[in-house]
């Protein structure tokens, strides 16, 4: 559990430093190219990441877990998925290609499908990045993959400021920067595989079983990029038909997933690296029929994302409208994280619980739990047909997350047989949620000035909501402090017998 949670700070540290420029990065990017262009960009990159899914998902997976299970095949098991992920790039990028105009004709505006045309170079670099990451995570080489995450992202920073100078069209400009750090990040992880004396060996005997089961993964994980796919064709769509034009439509789109949806992402970053750190070592427990670890693993997994999230979601609630407006400096946007905090927990568990699932070999059932959560927010969504606003919206998506993270929790305790410990915590952090509400609201309506209001409401807050946590017992120190008191004892009676 120590190397765990070593593993876990380390992503953690590197992930927020990651997120923290893609967060700078985005407030730069909405203020050069206006929430409008926001929306056109990120109708644009949903349909890339459905590309980018179906090409790199399944993949990196199965080569970490059949890495993990032997270091000597790493090299087989590399070359292998290089030649899946250059043939499979080549196919897709010739077939979007060749369909491009009916492809272009389901966006709300035409400039989408040109955006996507420039970064289609960037699924073959993609490919290359899987295959090499792949043997690195199944290493467990946590910090090395990290680092040549914060590569790529440094670049696209670096290489989308270098563009806007030189191209007069800047929505242009930022899908290609996109495309340049894909090649960055791909040379960045190539690299590191080599200078650790790795190999590329005969991929022989490993293709077939490396298709057979990346693909039902692949198609789990392009569904859910499909699904997003959708919701930034049929959001504006049925924004249209309550009466706005393309271009309004485009603006609150923007407004709402481009700008205020990536920020409740922003403070759940640890729960997405003990996600990406549990995926190996959950499968080894799994594998080795270690019911105890599995159980004690996943339930303080789930008790953790549901405190990180809900210790958060009261300042959110709070400061969503002044954050919205000095980050984006638009209100709207600071609306819609105000009306959205509560998505929060939702996120924050469906997210630790899918991959679970998929650690637990039960990849079918988490496809099958989120095309539940889907079809219920587009049941939800069409329900309001000519009525629809973006409030739907966000109810729909949540109750879909509500609906997938319940299914996965029963699926979970089918396997496992897993005690449900995250709801005390759950109900001592919402019932503490309202008070620590009213407390950030008050701290930040008592101090001048812009920003200061913001960073020290914000941190009382979060400390507030966390006080509430270890006063009422949500975050449990005597199991800990226990289990160290039973270590040292043991160890003293060993040192005793010697």
């Amino acid at each position: 559990m120590k190397s765990l949670a070593k593993a876990v700070i380390t992503l953690t540290a590197f992930t927020v430093a990651e997120r923290m420029l893609g967060f700078l990065f985005k407030i730069y990017l909405s203020r050069e190219i206006g929430a409008v262009g926001m929306g056109i960009y990120s109708v644009a990159l949903s349909f890339f990441f459905v590309l980018l899914t179906l090409l790199t998902s399944g993949v990196p997976l199965v080569v970490s877990k059949l890495t993990a299970k032997d270091k000597s095949i790493g090299g087989k098991i590399c070359s292998a998925a290089l030649i899946f992920e250059l043939i499979t790039a080549v196919v897709v990028c010739s077939i979007v290609l060749a369909f491009q105009k009916p492809i272009g004709a389901l966006f709300a505006e035409s400039q989408s499908m040109t955006l996507v045309m420039i970064m289609l170079p960037a699924l073959v670099f993609s490919g290359v990045y899987s295959a090499f990451r792949g043997v690195l995570w199944g290493e467990k080489k946590f910090t090395t993959v990290s680092v040549a995450e914060l590569i790529e992202q440094i670049a696209r920073i670096v290489c989308c400021v270098v563009l806007f100078g030189i191209f007069k069209d800047k929505i242009k400009a930022v899908a290609l920067s996109m495309t340049v750090a894909c090649l960055v990040s791909a040379i960045a992880v190539a690299l590191f595989y080599f200078i650790g004396k790795r190999k590329i060996q005969s991929p022989k005997g490993h293709i077939k079983p490396l298709i057979t089961t990346s693909l039902p993964i692949t198609f789990s994980r392009t569904t859910s990029s499909v699904n997003n796919y959708i919701i930034a064709i049929a959001v504006p769509f049925l924004l249209m038909t309550s009466g706005l034009n393309s271009e309004q439509s485009m603006y609150i789109f923007g407004s709402c997933v481009g700008m205020a949806l990536p920020l409740l992402y922003l403070p759940i970053t640890v729960v997405g690296s003990l996600a990406f750190v549990m995926i190996p070592t959950l499968s080894e427990a799994y594998a080795h029929g270690d019911k105890k670890s599995m159980c004690r693993q996943i339930e303080s997994a789930l008790s953790f994302s549901v405190i990180v999230a809900a210790v958060i979601l009261p300042a959110y609630a709070a400061l969503g409208g002044p954050l919205g407006t000095f980050i984006y400096n638009n209100t709207d946007a600071g609306i819609f994280l105000k009306k959205s905090a509560w998505l929060l927990l939702p996120l924050s568990f469906e997210n630790i619980a899918s991959s679970m699932l998929n650690s637990l070999d039960l990849e079918k059932k988490s496809l099958i739990n989120y095309l539940i959560g889907a079809a219920t927010m587009y049941i939800i969504c069409f329900a309001f047909y000519s009525r629809f606003n973006i409030d739907v919206f966000m109810i729909a998506f949540g109750v879909s997350l509500i609906v997938s993270s319940v299914l996965d929790v029963i699926d979970i305790k089918r396997r496992t047989g897993i005690k449900l410990s995250f709801f005390r915590p759950l109900l001592i952090c919402l019932a503490a949620a309202y008070p620590a509400w009213l407390f950030t609201d008050y701290v930040f309506s008592i101090i001048p000035g812009t920003v200061l209001p913001i960073i020290i409401a914000g941190i009382g807050g979060v400390s507030f909501s966390a006080l509430a946590a270890v006063v009422f017992g949500a975050i449990d120190f005597d199991v800990t402090i226990g289990k160290t008191r039973k270590k040292r004892k043991l160890s003293r009676r060993k040192a005793k017998v010697s």
